[in-house]
């Protein structure tokens, strides 16, 4: 189990010994007042350590010394090299990240780079778990995440949630993470990938950088609103999974799955598939009326259909549709509820599924123009995530095909 580390730092810090070094570094006198303050940096610098090193400056240049750091990666990277470099900027700061398709900024996604996001304030409380192991225990990984960050005494706040994308059964770790921890903790996050090799991936925290493990962060002591949806809609009529094992559907409505799922279409050649599955993706209903997206990923030569998560036997469900406006303004509208849960949000983390990068293409600038627009002037950075975790109204649920906005605001500021 983690221990619990102190925030203050006793030696001198990294920035007060870089002053007048040509890293052009404002220090804040007042950063150990109560008020949060924020700072985001980027990197496309080929040297992994470096780059690192550059984005957590940029970022603490606004937030001077954090309590809790946000690092994204992309696979690029030696990602033990960026997390060193990271720490030497941040020193003491809790630290939680993951390795990602891509790092979402105001201006498009980096499919080469490194993102940090820096919080500061004398209320953040912060306790971090990496937790080894995840494909092979999920439930139980869930369950001693929990007791870890149980043991910090923070009894309020937010749960982020960063796993390995390529794990299975994903949901049996949120469950056993959810069943531990109770409704008075709120839950946001994305599963970690790497630029569509489907090789490995990479989740860490300030002590070390794993695979096949979940990286997690308990925050607490400042409000956060969360928004998530997708913008897809039932296409046509009910369809039951009455074979299924894992990721892999064998049979729709008592038929080969690929043969159940073409005749929706009257009949598609294999070759089309992808586009097809990449359009027109699985839904399923919730108790709310919203509907969990399981996204198609391939077909088998016995006609069963691969996904990306989990489709359990006897799921009842439609093939879904929607156009890029709608997933587009579906984006700014979550974006504008989640700001709006706080009364002055101060940092956006954008986590957006990279199925729906690769079907918009260059139309995804236009969703970070909606999220843009609805959040107005607050920093945002964020991550192509393979999978995201949140609630549409209380219990975290793992989706596909969907946009989770986190906002978090200042310390007094909650409504």
């Amino acid at each position: 189990m983690p221990a619990i580390h102190h925030l203050a730092v006793k030696r001198p810090s990294f920035l007060d010994r870089h002053k007048g070094k040509g890293y052009n570094i404002k220090c804040n006198e007042k950063i150990r007042g109560l008020a949060m303050r924020e700072g985001i940096g980027y990197s496309q610098s080929e040297n992994s350590y470096e780059a690192g090193k550059e984005a957590a400056l940029s970022a603490v240049k606004s937030s001077g010394k954090p309590g809790l750091t946000f690092l994204f990666t992309t696979d690029f990277y030696n990602q033990r090299k960026v997390l060193k470099g990271v720490k030497e900027v941040v020193e003491s700061s809790r630290i939680i990240g993951f390795c990602s398709g891509g790092i979402i900024t105001e201006d498009g996604v980096l499919q080469k780079g490194i993102g940090v996001a820096t919080l500061s304030s004398e209320r953040i409380r912060a306790m971090t778990s990496l937790q080894k192991g995840l494909g092979e225990n999920p439930g139980d990984v869930g369950k001693s995440t929990g007791e870890a960050l149980l043991s910090s005494g923070i009894n309020e706040g937010t749960v982020f949630i960063f796993p390995d994308g390529f794990a299975p059964n994903l949901l049996e770790m949120i469950h056993g993470l959810y069943n531990m921890m109770g409704p008075q903790f709120s839950f946001a996050g994305g599963a970690s990938g790497d630029n569509l090799r489907f090789f490995k991936t990479y989740q860490f925290t300030e002590d070390n950088v794993e695979s096949n493990a979940l990286a997690t962060a308990l925050l607490g002591g400042v409000p956060i609103g969360t928004g998530i949806g997708h913008g897809w809609k039932p296409a046509g009529e009910t369809l039951v999974i009455t074979k299924a094992e894992e990721k892999r559907v064998f049979e729709i409505n008592g038929l080969p799955a690929f043969k159940a799922y073409t005749d929706f279409f009257g009949k598609i050649p294999e070759e089309k598939f992808p586009e097809y599955g990449m359009k027109y993706p699985l839904g399923f209903p919730g108790i709310h009326g919203d509907f969990f997206i399981r996204d198609p990923l391939k077909v088998n030569p016995d006609g069963s259909i691969d996904f990306v998560t989990e489709v359990p036997t006897n799921a009842i469900g439609h093939i879904m549709k929607g156009s890029i406006k709608e997933l587009i303004e579906t984006a700014g509208t979550v974006a504008k509820i989640a700001v709006g849960k706080i009364a002055k949000p101060q940092l956006v983390l954008v986590l957006d599924c990279i199925s729906r990068y690769l079907l918009m293409g260059k139309e995804f600038k236009r969703e970070l123009k909606a999220i843009k627009k609805a959040i107005g002037n607050i920093p945002m950075i964020g991550a192509l995530t393979f999978g995201e975790i949140g609630s549409f109204k209380q219990v975290p649920l793992f989706h596909n095909k969907t946009t989770l906005i986190v906002a978090i605001g200042n310390n007094d500021s909650e409504k």
